[in-house]
């Protein structure tokens, strides 16, 4: 690996477990400019989302107003609302530490895990395969994963376990049976009795990584189709504003320019003088995509709350363009995503607590390099203490050894990965069935792409959790429940962070407590 992307393993810095040496500075410096750039084009992209997607066709946005009823909830301390809070963190505190505390904790003190609800799935591939070989299914064992689904609008829930359940159900199980060239490896490679994990790996490679390109480009065009008389309209309202507006929700329109020039041109000469030989994909990947990723992620959450992004972007990128075995291109810093949707979302929940866009801004500047500080002390001690991946951090020596296998599998892999053609038809097909939705309100292209990439136990857990909201609201009424469903969920995801950071603590001390010095 380059020198810049990671020192020498016998340097100093490594060899004293610190990144206080001179032999991170380039690496770290290289890395602060790429997120400085990166945060740039979101910026610069969240301002004219924002005009598009909330001022002009005002999109609904359905999980803002949960977020504000949370934020509400926490902030008023209503005693009913502050009830069922209590008891939703309660529940949620005392399952979610079964699955993530217990089994760090015995295998902390006790030296082995004992393990009471799996996680973060029952995988039924096993079962499910031997009426359907090649299918790969499972259920999430997270309630977090299930409540969500109170969140996301019913139809794109039906048409997200849909997408899921096509593709890694019936669309595996029609790939190992139809004679088809484009088949031939994964029936080659197919064998019952085999984890999910594995299978979804192998057919993601196999089967399905060009055609979900495919797709999600035909969307990502149909979105700036749709909306381009929007992006028109935003552009001369930006240009227009009202001294009101730009004290307390836009910019004026020539630094929002700038802040996106300014970004895509430091990005794109930051890996130009990384690897000159490939400009045009760095050229695509800091000035051609970010718009692409940050228009359908802002549109899907405005539309459904879900965040979808072109997916393999690096992959369909380098493979076509870089000799199998060399990693250098793979760790040149890349804009293959886009989070001005995100903060398209954050917008509107502060617009509907009438507070001033700008001020999140001005927050997320503040906090930004803080959390870079912050962060850097924290792994600092973490590696200090011991090294990464080891024992003492044990999911570091299960993840950290697939990742690398993951990489290094799209690294050496052959182009058969991406085929041109499949991704130009798929392209076009999601082009035009994205329309579809003008004259059947209830099919949702969005829900539908999510669901060919999510997992059946996501997307199972999802469709439940609609179906039970579905039920709660004819029960107790829907202006009721969307008032409780919010101050449930943000219960909820309280317990979990709660169970999260109590097993992390308390896994850190009896490593601590029961490792040896020698």
């Amino acid at each position: 690996l380059p020198y810049w992307f990671s020192p020498p393993l016998n340097s100093p810095g490594p060899l004293n477990r610190t990144f206080i040496s001179p032999d991170w500075s380039i690496p770290i410096l290289v890395a602060l400019i790429s997120m400085f750039s990166g945060l740039l084009i979101d910026f610069g992209l969240s301002f004219i989302t924002t005009m598009v997607y909330i001022d002009i066709e005002n999109l609904p946005f359905p999980v803002a107003p949960i977020d504000v009823q949370a934020i509400s909830t926490l902030t008023e301390r209503t005693p009913e609302k502050i009830m069922y809070f209590s008891f939703a963190a309660i529940i949620s505190l005392i399952y979610e530490f079964l699955i993530y505390g217990i089994p760090n904790l015995t295998d902390a003190f006790l030296g082995t895990r004992i393990v009471f609800i799996p996680y973060p799935w029952v995988d039924l591939t096993s079962i499910v395969e031997r009426f359907l070989p090649g299918a790969i299914f499972g259920l999430s064992t997270d309630i977090a994963a299930y409540v969500v689904g109170w969140l996301i609008p019913f139809n794109v829930c039906v048409w997200l376990f849909i997408g899921s359940i096509s593709i890694w159900v019936f669309g595996n199980f029609l790939a190992l049976n139809v004679k088809l060239p484009y088949f031939e490896l994964w029936q080659k490679e197919w064998m019952p009795g085999v984890s999910m994990q594995w299978w979804y790996q192998r057919a993601t490679y196999d089967l399905w990584a060009s055609p979900l390109v495919g797709l999600t480009i035909g969307l990502s065009l149909a979105v700036f189709v749709k909306s381009s008389r929007s992006i028109v309209n935003a552009f001369k309202s930006l240009s227009r504003l009202s001294k009101e507006k730009l004290k307390t929700s836009y910019l004026p329109l020539h630094w929002i320019i700038a802040m996106m020039v300014i970004g895509s041109l430091t990005g794109f000469a930051l890996a130009t003088t990384l690897v000159p030989n490939l400009w045009f994909v760095w050229l695509i990947s800091w000035i051609v995509l970010p718009p692409l990723q940050g228009f359908l992620g802002a549109r899907a959450v405005g539309e459904t709350g879900l965040t979808v992004q072109i997916p393999y972007v690096q992959q369909a990128l380098l493979i076509p363009f870089t000799p199998p075995g060399d990693p250098v291109p793979w760790v040149v810093p890349l804009n293959a995503s886009s989070s001005a949707g995100i903060i398209t979302h954050r917008i509107k929940v502060a617009k509907l607590l009438n507070v001033n866009p700008l001020d999140y801004y001005k927050a997320y500047v503040i906090f930004f390099p803080l959390a870079i500080i912050v962060s850097f002390i924290f792994w600092s001690i973490f590696w200090s203490m011991a090294p990464i991946p080891s024992s003492f951090y044990p999911w570091t020596t299960i993840q950290w050894p697939v990742s690398s296998l993951y990489f290094s599998l799209w690294v050496v892999r052959a182009e058969q990965i991406f085929k041109v053609d499949l991704i130009v038809v798929t392209s076009i097909i999601a082009f035009f069935a994205s329309f579809l939705s003008n004259y059947f309100t209830f099919f949702s292209p969005i829900g539908l792409l999510s669901g060919m990439g999510t997992l059946p136990p996501s997307a199972t857990s999802l469709f439940i959790g609609a179906l039970l909201g579905k039920y709660l609201e004819k029960r107790i009424g829907k202006e009721r429940w969307d008032v409780l469903r919010s101050v449930l969920i943000a219960g909820i995801f309280a317990g979990l962070a709660l169970a999260l950071a109590i097993a992390m603590g308390l896994t850190i001390l009896g490593k601590i407590i029961t490792s040896k010095p020698f």
